[in-house]
């Protein structure tokens, strides 16, 4: 077993969080995709500039920068469940997502068997938000393999409101990306939907980066 696997549950979430590490690690390292935006949500649900469309086309560009591999699934984000904005970060899960976890677990167990996979990246949900939360719930729950299991800060480091994370079960590793820190610019800025919604300017977004050149996950004591 040789590959990296990176759970992302939505657009950008591993390129804003882990395009550092990756960019050092680009001929095994595999993302999947697990909670799209889809053509409806965006229809329907939310007013919103950025279309679905649009969204596809950035997280394809990342892919193309960094010649990866993204596999796309089809679950349904929170919205799409019926969840309101107001509960976004609300843990206790319905029957709905509890069945749902059991879905992701089996899905990544199976991915973990056909892609080869060595060393598995969980998003830490240290926001609690739900869809990422739900990708933690089922890692955590994961038997029976041999791949190494680490957490990565999904709310980035460079975001002017990142939290520390504390965590006495976990290890934190601190990986250095300053070599490849504007590989790491380049594929945030291709996230422009994002760029305009935390940050003033691309201008202010890359020198926060280049302020914090490198990236965190955590593992098992």
């Amino acid at each position: 077993m040789s590959n990296k696997l990176f759970l992302e549950p939505h657009y950008g979430d591993i390129a804003w969080s882990c395009s550092g590490f990756i960019a050092q690690n680009k001929e095994d390292s595999i993302i999947v995709t697990l909670f799209p935006p889809r053509s409806k949500f965006y229809r329907f649900r939310m007013k919103i500039v950025r279309k679905y469309r649009k969204k596809l086309q950035e997280e394809e560009s990342f892919e193309r920068l960094f010649n990866i591999k993204i596999i796309y699934r089809k679950y349904k984000s929170a919205f799409l469940r019926g969840r309101k904005i107001e509960n976004l970060f609300d843990k206790k899960l319905n029957s709905i997502e509890e069945k749902l976890v059991e879905e992701l677990r089996t899905d990544i167990a199976k991915l973990i068997i056909e892609e080869d996979i060595s060393e598995l990246y969980c998003p830490f949900a240290q926001r609690n938000q739900i869809d990422h939360l739900l990708v933690k719930k089922a890692v955590t729950g994961l038997t029976a393999t041999d791949v190494e299991i680490y957490y990565y800060e999904d709310f980035p480091n460079f975001h002017p409101e990142s939290t520390l994370i504390k965590e006495s079960s976990l290890k934190p590793i601190k990986i250095d990306i300053s070599a490849c820190i504007e590989e790491k610019i380049k594929a945030v800025l291709l996230y422009k939907s994002l760029v305009s919604a935390y940050f003033k300017s691309e201008k202010t977004l890359a020198d926060s980066i280049r302020r914090t050149p490198y990236e965190t996950c955590w593992q098992e004591k």
